[in-house]
This record gives structure tokens, C-alpha cells and sequence, in this order.
């Protein structure tokens, strides 16, 4: 008999004593509120000890994420914890694997997580597939931009909330892997957390174009989160946070990495910026995926992906054949094949559909098997860009 089990709104409070415990959170009533939110709107599994005592958790927060124009259901994973005692005892392990059934029979084609350890998760099947760009640069760094047209008005929360919704629904970097955020996230994610201060950009015709979420601090501006639709909304927010380099000596800006940075604005390189890895990912059903992939329809001619080493989604293991037909191009799972063959771990499939590694640069360093001139046909079906994610878990 399994010692694991998902657990319900009764386990609620023993789910808060354990995080708290593990993690050093504070029981604030804010914190409070935003976990017994999160609880709700996840699938919370746990280990329990021969007395019935919960021993290690894992909570799995069902996203809707649009990936390059493909909307896949996601689960974020999150206070993944174990009272000390209790650790070495595989657990983690017996959860990680009903977790990831289960997610695959509720239709779950992806899962993203962050790491305290990048070796420990990818035994499970993770990934690294998206990096920050960190800037924590003095304010006299920051670059300054022309003035524009529009204005900047700081709102309440109440008021700036529709328009955070629709103007991130809007921008197109958030297509790139980013959660279709509810309702419930929004206040998780910024009302409940911190005391924020939200700013919108409106053009010349009033309407909205970009927004700025930040917190002012003695001596320091932190952007939580910047979006905008335009340039001219990129320099009306930029120039609204350069005004501040008179009232605090240090800025800091942490934002989802897509290759490109703002070094090219500034008279003087900033000496702070950095790039850093930070959420993994795994594909929790290859085959489902590929099916729900439309850029899969693209592809030219029939190839095969052979997936290795998923210990414990042991599904994906196998050869998938994307045939091209007169009708598009059908995913089957076979024993052998003779087409095309692409071999690669979970690992790799996740980075190369993710868009994070080019087929080349997996070649190169030998972490795929397959005929280099298979690599042009490959490529027609993966993305061209990063993945990007502005939400964690």
C-alpha cells in the first residue's frame, strides 16, 4: 500500500505548518491567504508516515499556457518539502511519480518547476529551458529614453487590474511558453505578495499600451514587471523609471531572457547586468504534445523521434513516428521504425520543442543522435525563438 495520496482542503493547515517549516515562511496573514489560494486552485499531493502524519509534499498548480500559438494544459510545481526526519526515505520520489500520472491522465502535456537543485529534478525528467536577464545596475546607469506623446498614471490595483490582464494577453513575448494567467493568479501574484505600485502607459488617444508593477524601497526601485505593446510605451515607462535616479541610488530589473538585453541604450554599459538560469520544464505526454503541436504539420517529410531515459513518465520511451500523408502528418508510437531517426532523452526533446536549444548545438555537443542532414527537416517544426516566462511556482 502506497504511502502517498492527493490531498484535500482539510490537509490545508498540516500543507502551511510543513512549508513553513521547510522554507522559513512567515505566517502572515498575507501569506496565509495567498497559500490557502494556491491549495485550492492545485493538486496537492503528500507522503504520509505510519501514524498518519504528513511527512513531504508536492503541490501542482494546473496552467493553461500558450506556447507559440499552442495552448497545452501545464503543471507548475511548487513547495516541494519534507520535514528532516523524514528525508532520504524516496518520498519525493513515490510522489513525483503518482504526480506525474496523474497529470497525464487529466490532460497535462507539460510541467515547469524551480529548482533549489538543477541535478536533483532533472532525474525526474526536468530540464533547464528558461533563463532572467538581471540588472541591478545604480541609477545614474540606467538609460534614459526621448520624451513621447502619451503620460504615465500610477493606479490602485483595483483599477490597473483589467488593464494588467489585457495588455499581458496582448504582448506578444508572453506567447512564448508564458501562462494565460486567471484571475486567482493575479491576486497571488501581485496584490497579495507585495505592496506594489502599478503604473500604465496611455498614448495620445488614451488608450492603454504598457504597464509598469514596482516597488519603491529606500534607496532602491525594483521592477516587478514591465509589458508593454509599443515602442513608444517601452520609452514612456522607461523614461518614468529613469526619473527616479534622483531618488534612489539602485535599480533593479529582473525579466524573462530571449537573447536580447539593454545594453545597447546606454551611453556606458550597465557593469550589473547578468544572465541566470532559472525554470525547468519536461514534456509529460511526448505523444499528446506532438499532436497538439501545429507546427508539427509543417513538417516536409516523415521522420522518427526515439525518446530515452524517462524513468519516471516511462511512457515516453519509445519510437514516434511522424508519418506525412495526404491528411497531414500522424504521431504513432511503434516498436521500430525505418525512417529518419532523431534519439534523444526527455531532457533534450523538452529544450528543442521548447525552443530553448537549436538541433545544431545539441548535435555538436553529442546530446542528440541523429544524421546531420536531418537537422533542416527538424527544424521546421520547432520554434525559432525562447521560451519566456514571467510567473513562478
Amino acid at each position: 500500500m502506497t504511502d502517498v495520496k492527493e490531498m484535500t482542503s482539510e490537509h490545508v493547515e498540516d500543507m502551511l505548518s510543513l512549508v513553513s517549516y521547510a522554507f522559513q515562511w512567515e505566517l502572515s496573514e498575507n501569506n496565509r491567504k495567498r497559500f490557502s489560494m494556491l491549495a485550492e486552485n492545485s493538486w496537492n499531493f503528500g507522503s504520509f508516515d505510519e501514524k498518519g502524519r504528513l511527512a513531504s509534499q508536492v503541490m501542482a498548480t494546473p496552467f493553461k499556457i500558450d506556447l507559440f500559438g499552442d495552448h497545452h494544459l501545464m503543471a507548475g510545481i511548487g513547495f516541494v518539502a519534507s520535514y528532516p526526519e523524514y528525508r532520504s526515505q524516496g518520498r519525493i520520489d513515490r510522489i513525483m511519480t503518482e504526480l506525474l500520472a496523474t497529470s497525464r491522465e487529466r490532460g497535462v502535456n507539460l510541467s515547469y518547476l524551480a529548482p533549489f537543485s538543477y541535478p536533483f529534478y532533472r532525474r525526474y525528467g526536468y530540464e533547464l529551458t528558461f533563463e532572467r536577464a538581471v540588472y541591478d545596475v545604480p541609477a545614474s546607469q540606467w538609460p534614459d529614453s526621448p520624451k513621447v506623446s502619451g503620460r504615465v498614471e500610477r493606479l490602485s490595483w483595483t483599477e490597473a487590474k483589467p488593464v494588467i490582464q489585457e495588455l499581458f494577453t496582448a504582448a506578444k513575448r508572453h506567447h512564448q511558453g508564458g501562462v494565460e494567467r486567471e484571475e486567482w493568479w493575479l491576486s497571488f501574484k501581485f496584490p497579495l505578495r507585495k505592496n506594489y505600485t502599478y503604473a500604465v502607459y496611455y498614448d495620445a488617444k488614451d488608450i492603454p499600451q504598457g504597464y509598469l508593477v514596482y516597488l519603491l524601497e529606500p534607496g532602491k526601485l525594483t521592477i516587478a514587471e514591465w509589458t508593454w505593446l509599443t515602442g513608444e510605451a517601452f520609452r514612456g515607462l522607461n523614461r518614468f523609471v529613469a526619473s527616479h535616479n534622483g531618488s534612489v541610488a539602485n535599480i533593479f530589473y529582473d525579466v524573462g531572457f530571449d537573447g536580447q538585453n539593454l545594453q545597447f541604450l546606454t551611453q556606458t554599459p550597465m557593469s550589473g547586468f547578468t544572465v541566470r538560469p532559472e525554470m525547468m520544464a519536461r514534456v509529460v505526454d511526448v505523444k499528446r504534445f506532438l499532436k497538439d503541436t501545429k507546427k508539427v504539420q509543417e513538417l516536409p517529410e516523415s521522420i522518427a523521434l526515439m525518446v530515452t531515459g524517462d524513468s519516471y513518465a516511462a511512457w515516453n520511451n519509445g519510437i514516434f513516428e511522424l508519418r506525412k500523408g495526404d491528411c497531414g502528418v500522424d504521431t504513432v508510437q511503434v516498436e521500430e521504425t525505418e525512417l529518419p531517426l532523431v534519439k534523444l532523452s526527455i531532457q533534450r526533446f523538452t529544450q528543442l520543442f521548447m525552443g530553448y536549444l537549436s538541433p545544431e548545438t545539441l548535435l555538436f555537443h553529442g546530446l542528440i543522435e541523429t544524421d546531420e542532414s536531418l537537422l533542416k527537416v527538424l527544424k521546421t517544426i520547432l520554434p525559432n525563438q525562447k521560451p519566456i516566462l514571467e510567473d513562478y511556482f
